[in-house]
């Protein structure tokens, strides 16, 4: 342990992260900068910048090769074992609070594809879409989980993977309190979260030429606000109402009357504008597929969630 401190701290371990740095902006087929560039870059000689990318090389974080005058290109890149070496610190990533089982199988499948690399993953469960947003502006966090929906409305975001139909959210219903209710009508109150650009969307959409008093909510508490008659109606997921819940109407909605609702359950995995590094470890580390297949098991309780 002491020897490592002591590399932490020594020249050739800050040179060895700053070239780390550097390198998660690279994609194969790079030319990487020129020794002597580093080397008066990083007020280093050009033996410890040569001795870091040797290391960087060594333990298969980087593969490089020299093409003469041509200078050195990058041929293979381990984005996370990279972050590790660069920034010494876990990528932190920003999801809504887990209000579901559908949000706790994705969070299971994302812990369990990073608990495999040699990166720490560190989640942060923060209420509303805008919230998150925010917080990755402030570099707070590293990515964020949001809708389709919500990614479009972020203009300084770059999605970097879109995880499929009905990752984020399932079958919309409108909750009424009267339990002999059609629909929307005049003078209802209706529960509305503004922290959540999908629901206040929806919200908005389904009661649109009505007449309505919109109630600020926490999405979460939706349900139960509904149920004591503190409002009579809100969007919420059909997953979500227990089995148990005899006494309110569930109408469901459809797409092809709220077309909308696509956007809404497509779960997306975004970063601040231009940040290539986190970009490239996310496209590295998340495998589409895999985290579908996690998040049906948690679904059908064949797996237990675990973020």
């Amino acid at each position: 342990m002491q020897a490592d401190v002591e590399t932490l701290f020594s020249k050739h371990g800050q040179t060895v992260a700053a070239l780390a740095r550097s390198m998660l902006e690279r994609i194969p087929g790079d030319r990487i900068t020129r020794v002597h560039e580093y080397a008066a870059r990083l007020d280093a000689s050009a033996g410890t910048v040569q001795a870091g990318l040797n290391y960087l090389m060594s333990v298969g974080a980087v593969r490089l090769e020299a093409r003469g005058r041509l200078g050195t290109y990058v041929v293979a890149i381990e984005y996370p074992l990279l972050w590790s070496l660069a920034m010494r610190r876990p990528l932190v990533g920003a999801l809504p609070l887990i209000y579901s089982r559908r949000l706790a199988g994705l969070a299971t499948g994302l812990r369990t594809q990073f608990d495999r690399l040699p990166i720490d993953l560190e989640l942060r469960f923060i209420r509303g879409s805008g919230q998150r947003v925010q917080m990755l502006m402030a570099q707070q966090c590293d990515w964020a989980l949001l809708s389709r929906h919500a990614a479009l409305l972020s203009p300084g975001v770059d999605v970097v993977a879109e995880l499929g139909d009905e990752t984020y959210m399932a079958h919309h219903v409108l909750l009424l309190h009267d339990a002999s209710g059609s629909g929307i009508h005049d003078g209802m109150r209706i529960g509305i979260d503004p922290s959540s650009s999908d629901h206040a969307f929806i919200v908005r959409a389904i009661c649109r030429g009505r007449s309505v008093e919109f109630v600020e909510i926490d999405y979460a508490k939706g349900l139960h606000l509904v149920m004591n008659g503190v409002i009579d109606g809100t969007v919420w997921s059909c997953e979500d109402v227990p089995d148990t819940v005899r006494d309110l109407t569930v109408i469901p909605l459809s797409m092809d009357e709220y077309p909308e609702l696509a956007a809404l359950g497509v779960a997306t995995l975004v970063v601040d504008k231009g940040n290539r590094a986190v970009a490239s470890v996310l496209r590295a580390a998340v495998n589409a597929t895999e985290l579908r297949e996690i998040q049906q098991e948690v679904l059908d309780r064949r797996r237990p969630p675990a973020y």
